[in-house]
């Protein structure tokens, strides 16, 4: 039995990938590029095995080839791009035919080959804009706002009648803002977290400008993983959507604090003062992603608070060659 994971080699789906592997499970991981030769040298040492595999999630013919071939029993579909207002104008077939072409393909392919669950990695983003702070349970309201965020809500919709007529076991997480290890600029996510823009400046020693400290409850991309993973190993589930979110909130520049500390050289400015802008994803910080459902059955929905987070994915940095930042600066 083997899991497959759709775009492995993206930010998100490399985290799923090396969780997978570390607990020694045989990972099928399909995306449109090769993953980085780093993260392919690194995870061949963990216990699991995985077959990498260039395709196009929107052939279906040939996802299902590959969920017989290699006995697939469950999925998790990371593959997405995440397009911003310019890629929007430019490619909106393209974004709206990966993000929920790619999906129906994948769905289809798993029910005629019986599959058994298949996790959909959705979005916050999905709320559009919401007032600061609140707590964004499941049921709060949609307003999407882009073409991503609009495929994403829509993306859970084809499930949910596409589940009811052919019995497909699916489930849908929503992350918030992620950031973490892996996170590299792979053409198809056009705006990368804001710790990320943080980290790539102070590791070059130049001066950061936020334009508001930044709070929300920021998603580690190894807790992410694991509520994705918890979703796929569960029995059974209670709901066919959870939001994901921590209750770890702290702002942006409270990262870049201790980013100051670390380096030097590096200078954060807040609300005045010079430096090369941070963007916080639009004007204001917008609701908190409830993680309450998902809490109450399954336990904790992170372990890595602020200082946690910010030690471990230093240290990781460091032993990876600053990886994705160098090549960003």
């Amino acid at each position: 039995m083997s899991i497959l994971v759709t775009g492995s080699s993206g930010f998100v789906g490399l985290n799923i990938v090396e969780e997978l592997l570390a607990r020694g499970e045989v990972v099928i991981g399909v995306s449109d590029r090769p993953m980085p030769a780093i993260a392919a040298f690194e995870f061949a040492e963990l216990s699991g095995h995985l077959v990498q595999i260039v395709a196009d999630v929107r052939n279906e013919v040939c996802m299902r080839r590959l969920i017989d071939e290699y006995g697939v029993r469950r999925i998790v579909h990371a593959a997405a791009i995440t397009s911003n207002a310019e890629r929007e104008k430019a490619q909106a077939s393209l974004t709206i035919g990966v993000n929920l072409g790619g999906l129906t393909a994948v769905a289809s392919a798993a029910v005629a080959s019986g599959v058994e669950r298949l996790v959909l990695v959705s979005s916050n983003a999905i709320f559009g804009p919401t007032p600061d702070y609140v707590l964004l349970d499941e049921g709060w309201p949609k307003a999407p706002f882009n073409l991503y965020s609009l495929s994403k809500w829509t993306g859970e919709m084809i499930l949910e009648q596409y589940g009811a007529s052919t019995g497909l076991d699916w489930v849908a997480g929503r992350l918030a803002g992620v950031f973490g290890p892996w996170e590299y600029r792979t053409g198809i996510r056009d705006t990368m977290n804001p710790v990320f823009q943080a980290n790539t400046l102070a590791l070059a020693g130049k001066p950061a400008f936020l334009p508001r400290r930044g709070t929300s409850n920021w998603h580690f991309s190894r807790d992410a993983a694991s509520a994705l993973i918890t979703l796929l190993d569960a029995p059974s589930t209670q709901h066919r959507i959870y939001n994901l979110g921590t209750p770890y909130v702290w702002s942006i520049a409270d990262w870049c604090d201790r980013l100051a500390a670390r380096f030097p050289e590096f200078h954060i400015h807040v609300g005045e003062g010079e430096g090369t802008p941070i963007n916080l994803y639009g004007d204001q910080d917008g609701g908190i992603l409830s993680g309450d459902r998902f809490t109450q059955e399954f336990g904790p929905t992170g372990r890595f608070d602020l200082d946690a987070a910010f030690d471990h994915l230093i240290e990781w940095q460091e032993r990876h060659d600053h990886f994705g930042l160098k090549s960003a600066s």
